[in-house]
């Protein structure tokens, strides 16, 4: 599709244009029902999201300006959609247990232990990695969905999320821990 073609898609959605919209729709479905599933943990949750996501693109299209690419833009919007059905179900008080393995200190062995599997998941596809993301917590799936897949730095999480940035931190922390301790167990790597 060519950029004449898509400003027309965009200017027949600021106008209400049902083809239009169903045209858009058509173009990045597959690729926002993904941004969902990354931070749903349900199939059905994930394409509540999604509708959620497209509805708020068509009342809000007036505002695109063209400062950034369409998709962009519009993942902005399915992300803030994700987040904030999680919010409407996370409890918001969290306690930090002393035994928790991002508080331990780590022996000699346990980081030579850390590098080395590091080094395993580099092989996996990334399907796999993203599947195991997907078992995660929603507390932790969302950190880590916002920090290495989204690219977003611990200041705008904490900002996005009503959380200090240390709290981002010490989440994408544990979140990691908790990936590596999934591969481990589902595919008999050290340890």
């Amino acid at each position: 599709m060519n950029n004449k073609e898509l400003y027309e898609i965009i200017e027949g959605c600021k106008q209400n244009d049902r083809q239009a919209q169903k045209l858009l729709f058509e173009m990045f479905s597959e690729r926002m029902m993904g941004v969902c599933l990354r931070y749903s943990n349900s199939y059905e949750s994930a394409r509540d999201m999604a509708q959620e996501g497209f509805i708020k693109v068509f009342t809000k299209m007036k505002s695109f300006k063209g400062n950034s690419a369409l998709e962009t833009w519009m993942t902005r919007i399915f992300i803030n959609t994700c987040l904030t059905n999680l919010n409407k179900k996370e409890n918001k008080v969290y306690h930090l247990d002393i035994n928790d393995p991002v508080v331990a200190v780590k022996t000699e062995a346990a980081i030579v232990e850390d590098e080395e599997v590091e080094e395993t998941l580099r092989s996996l596809p990334v399907e796999k990695i993203l599947h195991y993301i997907s078992l995660l917590p929603d507390i932790y799936r969302q950190i880590i969905n916002m920090y290495s897949i989204d690219g977003l730095s611990h200041q705008q999480i904490a900002e996005e999320l009503d959380i200090q940035v240390g709290s981002s931190k010490s989440r994408l922390s544990r979140a990691r821990v908790l990936l590596i301790e999934l591969i481990k167990e589902n595919e008999d790597l050290i340890g």
